[in-house]
C-alpha cells in the first residue's frame, strides 16, 4: 500500500471514528471539529457537551461501534455541493461553518463525502473507497487541543488512532 492510499485509508478511519462517535452519544450535542491522517495515523478534534467525557476506557466500546461500521462495507462517497447548501446541512455546527467560510474566502468547492447513505461530513478528502478497505485500527489516547492550535479558542478533545489496510 503507498504512502496516499495509506493517508486516504486513515483519513476513512476517521470518519468512521465520527460517525462512530454520533452512533453512541445520538442524544448528546456533539460537535465534531476536524480530523486529519497523520504520518501515524489519524485525529479527531471534537468539542463535547460538559455531561460527555470520554477517556481510553471509552476506547473499547467505541472501537466495536467502530468495527461495526467497518464491517458493513459501506461506500464512501465524494459530492460536490453549492455553499448554501453546505452551510444548511451544518447549520447547527460552528466549527463546519467557519471551515465553509475559509473555503468560500479560497474560493474552492465545496465538497461533502457520505460513509453509506446516511452519515455526511464536509471535507477535501480524499478517502478509500469503503469503510471494508479498513483492515486494522486502534484508538490510542485522548488529549486536548486547542481549536487551529491556539490557546485563546476553546480546548476540544482530541482523539488520536490508526488504522492499517
Amino acid at each position: 500500500m503507498g504512502n496516499e492510499e495509506l493517508s486516504n485509508l486513515r483519513h476513512s478511519a476517521e470518519h468512521v471514528l465520527h460517525q462512530a462517535l454520533l452512533n453512541l452519544y445520538p442524544n448528546d450535542y456533539l460537535l465534531p471539529a476536524m480530523g486529519p491522517a497523520t504520518e501515524d495515523g489519524f485525529y479527531m478534534d471534537i468539542d463535547l457537551p460538559v455531561n460527555v467525557e470520554i477517556s481510553d476506557k471509552d476506547f473499547p466500546r467505541i472501537e466495536a461501534e467502530m468495527q461495526k461500521i467497518i464491517n458493513q462495507n459501506l461506500p464512501i462517497t465524494r459530492q460536490e455541493v453549492s455553499w448554501d447548501e453546505a452551510y444548511k446541512m451544518f447549520l447547527e455546527n460552528p466549527y463546519k461553518l467557519e471551515w465553509l467560510e475559509e473555503i468560500k474566502n479560497r474560493h474552492e468547492k465545496v465538497t461533502i463525502y457520505y460513509t453509506g447513505e446516511k452519515f455526511v461530513d464536509l471535507c477535501a478528502g480524499p478517502h478509500a473507497s469503503s469503510t471494508g478497505k479498513i483492515k486494522a485500527f486502534k484508538l490510542l489516547t485522548v488529549a486536548g487541543a486547542y481549536w487551529h492550535g491556539n490557546e485563546k479558542n476553546k480546548m476540544l478533545t482530541r482523539i488520536y488512532g490508526t488504522a492499517f489496510g
